[in-house]
């Protein structure tokens, strides 16, 4: 497992998931195309991909991939 902390403005308070959908974006100027392409590979690996508000301010993301991936 990976996780990375950040301070940024969290997750939405109604659906934290909905930051991996296509185009949702919390940034004025981002794409909303980071974390859609981001855990679309991460699964094609067999992995999954997810983010946690912390306590403070900022989002955790993790992701795990199976030890045994291609075997």
């Amino acid at each position: 497992m990976i996780a990375v902390h950040d301070t940024g403005v969290g997750l939405p308070t109604d659906s934290p998931d909905q930051i991996f959908e296509s185009f949702v974006t919390t940034k004025p100027h981002g794409t909303g195309m980071g974390l859609a392409i981001t855990r679309s590979i991460v699964e094609s690996h067999g992995g999954r991909l997810w983010a946690e508000r912390n306590a403070g301010p900022g989002a955790t993301f993790l992701f795990t991939l199976p030890s045994d991936a291609g075997e």
